[in-house]
């Protein structure tokens, strides 16, 4: 399999020039040379081959052929809202999210969060999606919102969608637990003639846990608690373990 290289340069001319991180990656790191042939990919769908034709010290050119667009994922969607852990705990996060096929990452504000992951330390997560993108062979990158404040989620992302928060105490959170949840959102945009694939929203709080105001507010919005067993789990191995079984039981059900 040719080996994959994001490009943000619209490739649909037949030439595509490029520098930076990938180019880097290209020609330093795995070595490529005049002759070679890759894959590329936009991170909106649209993949190519191409055929490396020109290398100066700063910059590649490639001739592209045999442009596709890869058909979007049916079905429903999972963002994940979490405070985003310290350094490569986060990096972890990211990689496995975008393995899994999780849509979009919330960064969390919450009463009791650490890392406040704005400016740079957004760029660098930006850039671990493309990197994981590049080696699971994921067309559509998963985006990251801005940093969200704790009131500002309740407002903006509970209304029809299905929210599940993990709380010591809740229901396990099952694979028959999320295709109830996504059936019942899926019933009420039909009620509303919406469009849309219903959506999952898991909710993760920070290493201190959400105090007692927060799960009693998202509650109120009408959040499910969910349990992830019996053990005290990372930031990051709650985020990885409900997309885990968000994918399962989209696999349960698409063999039923």
């Amino acid at each position: 399999m040719a080996s994959r290289f994001f490009v943000e340069n619209d490739f649909r001319s037949g030439t595509v020039s490029f520098s930076g991180p990938e180019f880097h990656h290209m020609i330093r790191v795995t070595r490529h040379q005049v002759g070679d042939k890759v894959r590329l990919f936009d991170g909106t769908g649209r993949e190519a081959d191409a055929e490396l034709t020109f290398v100066t010290r700063h910059a590649a050119t490639l001739d592209v052929s045999k442009i596709e667009t890869v058909p979007e994922e049916s079905g429903p969607r999972l963002s994940i809202a979490i405070p985003i852990p310290k350094a490569s705990r986060a990096g972890w996060l990211i990689e496995k999210a975008v393995e899994l096929g999780v849509t979009n990452i919330i960064p969390l504000k919450t009463s009791r969060s650490v890392v406040d992951p704005r400016g740079s330390k957004l760029d660098t997560l930006r850039q671990s999606i493309i990197a994981a993108s590049k080696q699971c062979g994921r067309s559509r990158l998963m985006t990251i919102s801005p940093v969200v404040e704790w009131a500002e989620f309740l407002k903006k992302h509970c209304d029809g969608k299905s929210v599940v928060v993990a709380h010591p105490g809740g229901a396990s959170f099952t694979g028959s637990l999320v295709s109830e949840s996504l059936a019942e959102v899926a019933a009420e945009a039909k009620t509303k003639k919406a469009a849309t694939n219903p959506e999952m929203i898991a909710v993760i709080g920070p290493e201190g846990g959400f105090t007692v105001e927060e799960i009693t507010q998202v509650v109120s919005k009408g959040a499910r608690l969910v349990s992830l067993g019996p053990r005290l789990l990372r930031v990051e191995t709650a985020g990885a373990m409900m997309a885990s079984v968000f994918v399962s039981a989209q696999l349960a059900d698409m063999a039923d």
